[in-house]
C-alpha cells in the first residue's frame, strides 16, 4: 500500500533512513558522519508536521519498505528572473534492500508524480550522488533526465 506518512510511521522510516545514510557514508565519508536515532528523529519530523514536506510510504504487511521524502518548493521568492511555478524536490527515496528489484520504488516514485501533479507543479526534481549509478539508471527508467550538474573540487 502506497500512502502519506504519519508520526505513527517514524520508527519505521528511520530504519530506511539508516540504511540510505550508511549508504551516503560509503560514497562520501569525507562529509557524512555516523548518527544516532534522536538525530534521525530530528532530519524527518518535519517531513511529518510541516505543511510543505510529505513522506510517501510503501508499507507490506506492516512494515515501511520504501519512502520518499519530499519537499514542496516554488520559485515565487526570486528576483523575478524564473518564471514562478511550484516543484516537488524528492530529498531522499529509499527501498529496504531486501525489497529491492519489486517495483516498490517504481510504485513510490509513482505516487510522488502524482502528488505533484495534484498540487499542480510542474516538476519532480532530486538529487542523486555521482557515483550512485544504480540509482541515476532506476530514475532515468522512471522518465527523468539530467537536469543540470554540480560540480566539486576538493581542498587538499
Amino acid at each position: 500500500m502506497i500512502r502519506f506518512a504519519d508520526m505513527n510511521d517514524l520508527k519505521g522510516i528511520n530504519v530506511l533512513h539508516e540504511q540510505l545514510h550508511v549508504q551516503h557514508i560509503g560514497y562520501r565519508p569525507d562529509i557524512f558522519a555516523p548518527i544516532e536515532q534522536p538525530v534521525f528523529d530530528r532530519l524527518m519530523i518535519p517531513y511529518l508536521t510541516e505543511e510543505k514536506k510529505r513522506i510517501i510510504i510503501s508499507e507490506n504487511n506492516g512494515i515501511i519498505d520504501g519512502y520518499a521524502a519530499c519537499s514542496i518548493c516554488d520559485t515565487s521568492k526570486g528576483a523575478g528572473e524564473i518564471l514562478p511555478f511550484a516543484f516537488v524536490e524528492v530529498n531522499e527515496l529509499c527501498v529496504a534492500e531486501n525489497a529491492q528489484g519489486k517495483g516498490i520504488g517504481t510504485a513510490v516514485m509513482n505516487a510522488v508524480k502524482a502528488f505533484a501533479k495534484d498540487i499542480g507543479a510542474k516538476f519532480v526534481e532530486l538529487g542523486v550522488n555521482a557515483q550512485n549509478t544504480t540509482a541515476q539508471e532506476f530514475y532515468k527508467a522512471n522518465g527523468m533526465f539530467v537536469k543540470s550538474m554540480k560540480m566539486q573540487y576538493k581542498i587538499q
